[in-house]
């Protein structure tokens, strides 16, 4: 027997940036709950989208070191670039829950591609969570991320009592392990710290992702797919250290977390409350909360992902300095590096991270960020604590070490008027630049190491650049300078 609901919803451009709570009951005996989900249209015409990609494209190409001028572009340039933003597109998605509060699932790419979702008791959609369908009453969240013109939403709910529907694309098949036993390491250890797959809006399953993660040579990688824990959940039976995290994906910015296994609702995150509650939940959990990519394109060419939002740097404890292929990036990696200088020279000790943000594996270029953290043994505590301590630097592959007389990245020294030693090395002969609260005080062409006389005569920090050919090559995290 099937019991079935339809919800249609008609949204115009004011009811952009909301949610939408829906209920349905579901009876004892229950198996598998289907969603359909369409929305018409998905995007909006030539004219308009040229319009709000060139003006989203004005933003992102005036920061940065090297900022541009988009009405002074070349037209085939132009054209070029705004060609991978065309067209614009309404986005909608929805979150769903049982009764007893339980994250089950989200639509993602499905619901705009017209795709199913099922959540049944042992097999269910990619982002979604098996187990005991309650009875009750189930809640639905519709979330319109864009609205750009009137859009229609129609939502289809089938609830059987037989869990039948075994040919709806994107089921999740049991998780296989790419390692099947645990291997120590310690020292520096390479990572990435923001990725996805096919549980949001990846193309890579999660043994994928983690093999890809083997391939490049990283010892670990956070899983932080959008607004969901559900695919490490899948993957605990993995012996490669795949780390739980989630990548808050709000109206008003991107925000990730490491080391969360419990889920939290992203919408916490809004103009009224900040961040402050979800860096809360987030560190109740023992994690770690850091702001992603915060000058990337935004709305409404990449909804939500440009961070729009007044944020309380106390309550975080990292920053994405480095997001994905640098010469790509630049824009926004060179405006999130005079970022984090400046809340740098206000005291904040905020370690800074790069990451690439996978999606898929044309998003792996070779000028996209390793994390390397110094860790007693790789475990996913040591790896919080080195962040915290801003035991990290950040590099496109070449090995970096960097201390100040016998402090190293992360520790601290007392000022002083007498000269102490700087050494660096680095693996990959580059331009040294070493930056001294806020300032460029040293500069090294062509070097792979050496010794420089420093005198830490005023508080704050110390943090090395390393360059070559006008693109960023590596970075460190400070050595602080107590008074």
């Amino acid at each position: 027997m099937s019991y079935k609901y339809s919800f249609i919803f008609d949204f115009t451009e004011k009811d952009t940036k909301q949610h939408f709570p829906i209920t349905f009951e579901v009876k004892e005996g229950i198996k598998e709950i289907i969603i359909n989900g369409s929305y018409k249209p998905d995007k909006v015409d030539e004219r308009l989208s040229r319009e709000l990609a060139k003006s989203a494209l004005r933003t992102y190409l005036n920061q940065g070191d090297m900022p541009l001028d988009v009405d002074t572009l070349p037209e085939n340039i132009l054209e070029k670039i705004m060609a991978e933003f065309i067209p614009v597109r309404n986005l909608i998605n929805f979150r769903i829950f049982d009764p007893l509060g339980n994250f089950r699932g989200t639509g993602d790419n499905r619901i705009s591609n017209g795709i199913p979702i099922k959540i049944g008791e042992t097999v269910s959609s990619f982002g979604c969570v098996s187990g005991k369908i309650y009875p009750g009453v189930w809640r639905l969240v519709v979330e319109t991320h864009a609205v750009i013109n009137e859009c229609g939403l129609e939502l289809k709910i089938e609830l059987n009592d037989r869990e039948e529907n075994l040919d709806i694309p994107e089921l999740a098949s049991p998780y296989k392990p790419v390692w099947n036993e645990y291997r120590t390491k310690r020292g520096w250890v390479k990572g990435d710290f923001h990725s996805h797959t096919k549980h949001s809006d990846g193309s890579l399953s999660i043994e994928e992702l983690v093999q890809n993660a083997i391939d490049r040579g990283l010892d670990f990688i956070f899983l932080t797919d959008h607004n969901k824990v559900s695919g490490w959940e899948s993957a605990k039976g993995e012996k490669f250290p795949l780390f739980p995290g989630i990548e808050f994906t709000t109206f008003w910015g991107h925000f990730t977390a490491f080391g969360i296994t419990k889920y939290i609702e992203w919408d916490r995150i809004n103009p009224s409350k900040g961040i402050v509650e979800a860096s809360e939940l987030v560190h109740s959990q023992g994690g770690l909360f850091c702001v992603a990519h915060p000058f990337t394109i935004g709305d409404p060419v990449c909804t939500g992902c440009r961070c729009i939002i007044d944020v309380d740097w106390r309550y975080v404890d990292t920053l994405e300095v480095w997001a994905g292929t640098f010469s790509q990036r630049r824009h926004e990696n060179t405006e999130a590096l005079k970022l984090w200088r400046s809340l740098l020279n206000q005291g904040y000790r905020i370690t800074g991270i790069g990451s690439t943000d996978i999606h898929s594996l044309k998003d792996i270029y070779p000028d996209v960020p390793i994390t390397f953290v110094l860790v007693e043994d790789l475990t996913l505590s040591n790896v919080l604590d080195s962040i915290k301590k801003g035991q990290v630097y950040v590099s496109k592959g070449p090995e970096v070490n960097f201390s100040i007389g016998d402090a190293n990245i992360g520790d601290s020294i007392t000022s002083s008027r007498i000269p102490v030693n700087l050494r660096y090395s680095i693996s990959m002969e580059s331009d040294l630049r070493v930056i001294y609260n806020g300032r460029e005080v040293n500069t090294v062409k062509n070097t792979k190491s050496g010794e420089i006389k420093f005198t830490p005569e005023h508080p704050g920090y110390v943090y090395l650049e390393f360059w070559k050919g006008g693109e960023l090559v590596a970075f460190t995290n400070p050595i602080f300078i107590k008074g």
